[in-house]
């Protein structure tokens, strides 16, 4: 039986002439929706469009390389400036073919190659907060104070109740929310200043759940280098069998870093702790984008600042001296004595006639290399034989980004800024000798891999082991860990640093000169206490200067305080997106990207420059305006509908909601006149309490039907003007 050969050798046929098709389907690159975008924007001609096509035609080969290579690998090194570098060839090949106007056009077009590219960080959305039902409109339920008189010809005033209530609630908190001050007045200041000061005491586990959803922030600084590591890194991974996952960019922890940041200022119920978590991380700055740094800040102000923020100053001091964030941010991970030499431990014993290994050099001080779990860890089995692979050993790691060359020897960093900037200040009465001494104490206080997110570690070969004096104190040759262990325990109790620290804490809740009777008695209750942060707060918020009309609304916001302050004002929300990250930043305080130890400072002036001004102002009105993704509030929930109608009682019941006071006269007027502008509004809907807003089971918001003409429209319109003009009032803008 004869068997026919030609139905096979036909489909063998046909399957080599169409798979070549099939794969270059598959790489080709989908050019018509780029040619139809470029068309259609630029309205061009058929002729422009046949010119187009030839010079994508022309690129073709070297996009469809870019396109395989980020289907492999789309966080690869290089890959971005070469797609960015075929773009910018394409547009200039183009612009010869175009006429003037469709030139001007072309660099506002979108004229990205169909090269998937991994975005520089994917948002996360938070989910939103709950809130409980209001039974009437929060804007009417609250009432307006008068305003504290000024002391004239010498006569001394005092804060009303009232006054000293709102003028706490501004200082301690990130600004109050509808219905805080009624709560406050039903418990009293002391109960709950005294809450607010044992933050652990405070139920905030609806925030952590909305936190939860960051992945970044559940992370030790070695796991987020091994699920977002540097481009080059994730590049030798791709190569390997198996690769490791990759979550994302390096950008990613910033990114979600500032969104927990913003979400914690507006939402936090341990309002206080939040304050003093930012005041101290400006007091120990670190700069999030230096070098091996971005993999460190999410740790140090998670489980060294936030944790330690009303406690003992020594705590916190130590805490920050021994964090590889600190240690890398000043070099003090450098520091070693001038003679210093790694050791070499002496080689093992081995049976006669065996080969002898390469031995790995450790530090003999350090624990043992951990286990092998996945093929990128930090440490590989040794080769039999340098050079050689290990047949048993697994694919060899990805290696790390080489660590930039600095000189070796004792770097007096940190030594500076911890006198000058942490503890004693500027006049301390410190000199360059005690910085001399103090480096040599902090020689060997190191981070082991820290370009991997390693963690502290002490390494005595690195220490100079000879005879200080710091401050006067003799410290005694011989000693290791201890020596700069002693010169923070020096430097936690001196005078100096509770006079320098005392008088910062009065400038962060007093005033920008805060009075030198206030900042003595506070430097009295550090040295008295050991440095109890708690207490030195407590003993500012309840003396009477701080209770002193001269200083109520005496500082102007942050950017920070400004944009969390104006969402809790209108009980409003936010998801710490990064349209909000923007607006501080263009406010003047882009969130851990401070290059200098300084940190920001206490005082008001820089934030009432010119420039900064109009942001501040245009920031309130695109928040009014809802212009800002991921951040809102209901307006359905502040108002009733005759008061949306009345321009008196509109102004009148939103500004009691946000300012609490009466306005001044210069501001009413600016208000009203604003209002003046807007057409006459209608009311509300007549049932607001049958709008249901989203919680964080994923619920979509009901909503309430109106009639067509969109009154509603209208109404909302003028809501949100008076909002964003009083948030601009000098009132609001200052704290």
């Amino acid at each position: 039986m004869r068997f026919n050969t030609r139905p096979v050798l036909s489909l063998v046929l046909v399957f080599v002439l169409v798979s070549p098709l099939i794969a270059f389907a598959q790489t080709a690159p989908p050019f018509e929706p780029f040619v139809t975008r470029i068309r259609d924007a630029l309205k061009l001609t058929g002729d422009q469009v046949k010119e187009l096509r030839q010079i994508l035609a022309k690129h073709e080969p070297k996009i469809t390389e870019l396109r395989r290579r980020a289907q492999t690998n789309p966080y690869a090194s290089g890959l971005g400036p070469e797609v960015e570098q075929e773009q910018r060839a394409i547009r200039e090949e183009l612009t010869a073919y175009l006429d003037e106007d469709q030139k001007g056009k072309l660099a506002s077009v979108d004229a990205r190659v169909p090269v998937p590219l991994a975005p520089p960080f994917v948002p996360v959305s938070i989910p939103p907060r709950e809130r409980a039902p209001n039974a009437s409109p929060l804007a009417s339920a609250e009432r307006a104070i008068p305003s504290p008189i000024a002391p004239t010809n010498g006569k001394t005033t005092r804060l009303t109740e009232d006054q000293k209530l709102l003028h706490l609630l501004n200082r301690v908190t990130f600004g109050p929310r509808p219905g805080d001050i009624e709560r406050v007045k039903r418990i009293g200041i002391a109960a709950f200043l005294d809450e607010q000061l044992q933050p652990d005491s405070i139920d905030d586990s609806q925030l952590e759940t909305r936190l939860a959803v960051l992945p970044t922030q559940r992370l030790t600084s070695a796991e987020l280098y091994q699920f977002y590591p540097p481009p080059n890194v994730a590049d030798e991974r791709a190569k390997q069998p198996n690769p490791p996952a990759v979550f994302g960019r390096p950008q990613q922890m910033i990114v979600e870093q500032i969104q927990q940041k913003l979400a914690r200022s507006v939402s936090s119920n341990r309002q206080l702790q939040e304050v003093m978590t930012d005041f101290w991380f400006n007091h120990f700055n670190v700069f999030a984008p230096k070098e091996a740094e971005q993999w460190m800040v999410t740790s140090y102000e998670r489980d060294v600042i936030r944790p330690n923020s009303l406690g003992k100053f020594r705590d916190l001091l130590l805490a920050t001296a021994m964090s590889p964030a600190m240690l890398f941010y000043l070099d003090n991970w450098l520091s070693s004595a001038p003679d210093a030499r790694p050791p070499r431990p002496p080689a093992p014993a081995r049976p006669a006639g065996s080969p002898n290994p390469q031995s790995e050099i450790r530090n003999p001080q350090s624990p043992p290399a951990p286990p092998m779990p996945r093929p990128d860890e930090n440490t590989a089995t040794m080769a039999k034989k340098e050079g050689d692979p290990n047949p048993q050993s697994p694919p060899p790691p990805a290696k790390p980004p080489a660590p930039p060359q600095r000189p070796r020897g004792i770097n007096e960093n940190y030594a500076r800024e911890l006198m000058e900037l942490h503890t004693l200040g500027v006049d301390g009465g410190y000199t360059q000798k005690d910085v001399q001494e103090v480096a040599r104490c902090f020689t060997g206080w190191t981070v082991d891999k820290p370009f991997q997110g390693g963690g502290f570690v002490f390494r005595p070969w690195m220490h100079d082991t000879g005879a200080k004096s710091v401050l006067g104190v003799t410290i005694p040759a011989g000693g290791g860990i201890s020596d700069a262990i002693q010169v923070i325990d020096i430097l936690s109790r001196h005078p100096s640093t509770a006079r320098f620290i005392s008088r910062k804490l009065c400038q962060r809740f007093v005033s920008d000169e805060p009075p030198a009777q206030l900042v003595e008695r506070v430097a009295q209750v550090f040295l008295k206490t050991g440095g109890s942060i708690r207490e030195m707060v407590r003993s500012i918020v309840t003396s009477l200067e701080f209770n002193s009309p001269a200083v109520f609304r005496a500082k102007v916001k942050s950017p920070l305080e400004l944009a969390a302050s104006a969402i809790r004002a209108v009980d409003g929300d936010t998801n710490g997106a990064p349209p909000l990250h923007e607006w501080v930043r263009r406010m003047g305080e882009p969130l851990y990207l401070y290059a200098f130890p300084t940190g920001y400072k206490e005082t008001s002036e820089n934030w009432v420059n010119t420039g900064v001004f109009f942001n501040r102002i245009n920031f309130v009105v695109a928040f009014a305006n809802g212009q800002i993704n991921g951040t809102s509030y209901d307006a359905s929930r502040l108002l009733s509908n005759e008061a949306a109608a009345n321009v008196d009682q509109l102004a009148n019941q939103i500004a009691a909601m946000i300012v609490h006071t009466e306005l001044s006269s210069e501001s009413r007027r600016a208000v009203l006149a604003g209002l003046a502008e807007q057409p006459a509004a209608s009311p509300l809907p007549a049932k607001p309490a049958e709008a249901k807003p989203a919680v964080a089971t994923g619920a979509t918001p009901t909503m309430i039907a109106v009639k067509a003409g969109a009154p509603d429209a209208a109404s909302r319109k003028r809501i949100a003007q008076a909002i964003g003009l009083l948030l601009g009032t000098s009132e609001f803008q200052r704290r």
